[in-house]
């Protein structure tokens, strides 16, 4: 992605705002403007998806589109740091909403509190620069992968389990280049899930804040990203491995 134009200028509030991102010179202030004119939807709002969406509101994304379907429960608290005690039996997307606006009022954000699937609406999202896949079954995950390569929008996908986690980017914006299906042509029949299995809240924090920050860097075009890689994080062991994916020929999903 080459960093956006944007109609208007920063203002001094933004410069004082953004003071320590504007000085790196990876970003400045043509990175700062690419982040305010750009519009990401993030699906879930689960472990990966409240840190993700907490450091691009901070950042100064210009527009966030939270998708969710689920109220707060107690049990997602340990790792759901976005959240509240006050906030139990609330939607979602309306909390997630509320405290984010707390954290930057000068963003749009704009919600959707239901399931992603094939009654979902694609003209809410078809504008989007980036989509960012913090859901939590293979599923899902395969269908926001056939949304994405439908709207042509790259695909930042993020996964936590027990001590470890997984990042990868899909550019379903560009052609010949390898999707999630690419990576996973069958999907499992069994799948276990944090309730099942567990998880150490920190590491939900970890992948989501690599995953705000891979988002950052493709978004001001700069340093290297997951780009058709599969990156491994292991935290009980501390082990990091990455993986190149490569283009499935064929693949029937990007072909």
């Amino acid at each position: 992605m080459q960093a956006k134009k944007t109609k208007n200028d920063i203002s001094d509030r933004e410069l004082l705002r953004y003071n320590r991102h504007i000085v790196l010179p990876e970003i400045d202030i043509n990175g700062q403007l690419a982040l305010k004119s750009a519009s990401v939807v993030i699906v879930g709002l689960g472990g990966l998806g409240c840190p993700v969406s907490t450091y691009l509101a901070a950042s100064g994304i210009g527009t966030l589109f939270l998708i969710d379907h689920d109220l707060i429960s107690l049990s997602n608290l340990n790792r759901q740091v976005l959240f509240t005690e006050k906030d139990l039996s609330k939607k979602k997307v309306v909390a997630a909403k509320e405290k984010l606006l707390d954290l930057n009022s000068d963003i749009n954000i704009k919600t959707f509190s239901g399931e992603i699937n094939k009654e979902f609406d694609l003209n809410l999202i078809k504008n989007y620069d980036l989509i960012i896949d913090c859901t939590d079954n293979f599923n899902t995950r395969a269908f926001i992968n056939d949304i994405s390569i439908k709207l042509k929008t790259p695909l930042i996908t993020g996964a936590a389990l027990k001590f470890e986690g997984q990042i990868a980017i899909f550019r379903n914006d560009i052609t010949n280049m390898p999707c999630y299906r690419c990576l996973y042509p069958d999907l499992p029949n069994i799948v276990n899930s944090c309730v099942d299995s567990g998880i150490l809240g920190s590491v939900t924090g970890f992948v989501g804040t690599a995953l705000a920050t891979e988002s950052i860097k493709l978004i001001c075009s700069f340093g290297q990203i997951y780009q058709s890689k599969l990156h491994l994080i292991d935290l009980k062991n501390n082990n990091f491995k990455t993986i190149d994916i490569s283009k499935d020929e064929k693949c029937k999903y990007c072909k």
